[in-house]
């Protein structure tokens, strides 16, 4: 059993986690990343290159001037029918998203946050990319916690702090446990 709960709406689609948190999962502080890792940014532009991303409308709103040619942003927003996405869409929820997304051939949705979009398609993930940032800090936005059952990690790769690069990070890809990307090890 996969742990995941039913979807409204079957879905072939991949949902894909991507973030960077700290080691007490905070994501963000005050609306901003609390930290500058051009490792990270350049894992991040390479594994979203041409890619249909999930994004609540403040990070979309945030992240304004880094999306790239090929990148279609999708925004989940309650003002879904009142907001304008620029080569994207706007969507009222994660199944109108995964929907979406089949509807038109994408094989996977990578979701980029905030944290309430993160907790909301949690359930559903099939893959979770995480980067955590070896230090802590306050922050009111969390990435949610992993239960510990659903989820078997595939690769991990430590990178330590360097001249460009303030703290050491950890990418850690995990996949839901019984999932096809997960069986066979």
């Amino acid at each position: 059993m996969s742990g995941k709960p039913p979807l409204p709406v079957p879905s072939a689609v991949r949902l894909v986690l991507i973030a960077a948190a700290s080691r007490n999962r905070v994501l963000a502080s005050h609306g901003q990343i609390p930290w500058h890792l051009p490792r990270d940014v350049a894992h991040f532009r390479s594994l979203t290159a041409g890619r249909w991303l999930l994004l609540g409308r403040t990070t979309y709103e945030q992240m304004n001037g880094w999306f790239q040619p090929g990148q279609v942003p999708v925004v989940m927003t309650r003002l879904a029918d009142d907001f304008t996405v620029p080569g994207g869409w706007a969507v009222p929820d994660l199944p109108s998203a995964l929907k979406l997304a089949a509807s038109h051939g994408v094989g996977a949705l990578m979701v980029c946050g905030g944290g309430q979009v993160y907790a909301a398609a949690l359930s559903w993930a099939d893959e979770i990319i995480l980067t955590t940032v070896e230090t802590e800090v306050t922050g009111e936005t969390l990435f949610p916690e992993l239960p510990a059952d659903q989820w078997c990690v595939v690769d991990q790769q430590f990178f330590p702090a360097d001249a460009a690069n303030t703290w050491p990070m950890t990418i850690t890809r995990w996949v839901r446990d019984g999932s096809p990307a997960g069986q066979g090890r």
